[in-house]
């Protein structure tokens, strides 16, 4: 009877799978509080310089003219800002180029000796943008000078010569002519620049990633998803494992100076729209600023016509530069409706959205939700092919061609 009982009380030991087999895909190591404080502060800075600029370009000129208007019609009062020798205007604006080559001059050449791997021909392409920017910049200014010696006259007639412009000024006279806007030019060029160069940051934080499932499969005998490092010589590879480790905390610095700067730039041409220079002066500089920057970012580098590659261009590619960081996540947000709200992290939804079953929440009645348009997205799919799947299918489905969108792999049909 004993026995009988202590054998009822002991279950029979289960026999382990010994086929069952363990994932060994390697996760990343865990983030430090410096390290999660310093990616907030860059997710900020993001929101700064990842603006499109085609919208910035346009706002800009908006806000030259209409702004320009405003201030010559109505009184506004004196402030810091209208004083020419406040702080920021002697030693911001007046050095705005210096400032912005050392921080975007620093970003360009930590950041494209990454993807380029160490190729100094690679890394001296890409400087040469700013190089180009140097030079266009020095041409202009010197043009606007003058323009403004040469077709000027003083407020009382003087002996006509070269440094009439000077002789006048130093005589307590006033010279009249057509002085366009060098500070509205240099502080539109600057920001320009300062948001064309940061896309280099675009998916940055996604080379860590591929380094590591890169050596997972460069190990293993099993074959994992290709990455975008796979055409990497192994000398390569640990050269990029090295520099991305050393260069990222100052790429970050720079890039939060460089976002930094370009608010600051954004402040300082408000100051000169309300208090410097007429409207002409400043409206046609702002013209010059943007055609300038159309030019080079948009016609000369796109084409490749001097060589010149776009940034985040180099010996592999881990971003595609046409594509701003905010559509990687344009699909998944298009998918919630108006009167769904889902919390979120850095930009990152932390769950995924709840789908209703009542008419009113957005839904069709049947547990799915109401899409707002049947539009083809980036990645040439249909709204409509996903609209039956389940909400974790789903956000699955949409992160996996996030992850292709990021890597610039996209399905055709």
């Amino acid at each position: 009877m004993v026995k009988s009982i202590s054998a009822l009380n002991f279950r029979p030991p289960v026999e382990s799978k010994t086929g069952e087999r363990k994932g060994t895909k390697p996760l990343p190591e865990p983030t430090s509080i410096q390290q999660v404080l310093l990616l907030m502060v860059v997710h900020l800075c993001r929101k700064i310089l990842f603006i499109d600029p085609n919208i910035k370009v346009g706002i800009y000129i908006m806000l030259v003219f209409f702004g320009s208007i405003l201030g010559d019609v109505l009184p506004i009062p004196n402030s810091y800002f209208s004083r020419k020798d406040n702080i920021f205007n002697v030693y911001f604006v007046k050095l705005s180029w210096g400032w912005t080559m050392i921080f975007v001059g620093s970003f360009v050449y930590l950041t494209s000796s990454v993807y380029s791997c160490g190729d100094k021909t690679k890394i001296r392409k890409h400087m040469l943008r700013l190089l180009f920017a140097t030079f266009m910049w020095f041409f202009w200014t010197k043009l606007f000078v003058t323009i403004e010696e040469s077709y000027g006259y003083c407020s009382k007639p003087i002996v006509r010569s070269s440094n009439s412009r000077k002789q006048c000024l130093s005589k307590g006279l006033s010279w009249n002519s057509f002085s366009l806007s060098g500070h509205t030019f240099i502080l539109i060029y600057c920001a320009l620049i300062i948001m064309e160069e940061a896309k280099a940051l675009v998916s940055w934080e996604a080379i860590k990633d591929h380094l590591r499932n890169e050596d997972h499969n460069r190990s293993s005998e099993e074959s994992g998803s290709a990455t975008p490092l796979d055409c990497l010589s192994a000398e390569q590879l640990l050269f990029v494992r090295d520099k991305y480790e050393k260069f990222t905390p100052f790429i970050r610095l720079s890039f939060i100076a460089m976002a930094v700067l370009a608010l600051l730039w954004d402040i300082m041409l408000m100051a000169t729209i309300i208090y410097f220079h007429s409207t002409p002066e400043k409206f046609v500089a702002s013209v010059i600023a943007v055609l300038l920057w159309f030019f080079s970012y948009r016609f000369l580098f796109s084409r490749r016509l001097l060589g010149i590659p776009l940034p985040g261009e180099g010996s592999f590619r881990y971003m595609n530069p046409a594509q701003p960081l905010q559509m990687l996540y344009a699909r998944r947000a298009s998918l919630i409706t108006k009167t769904e709200k889902t919390s979120s992290f850095m930009g990152m939804p932390l769950s995924p959205p709840k789908v209703g079953v009542d008419d009113h929440t957005g839904g069709t009645g049947n547990g799915t939700p109401k899409f707002k348009s049947k539009a083809v997205e980036p990645d040439l799919v249909h709204n409509d092919m996903i609209r039956n799947l389940s909400p974790k299918n789903k956000t699955n489905f949409l992160h996996l061609f996030d992850v292709l969108l990021n890597n610039n792999h996209v399905l055709t049909l």
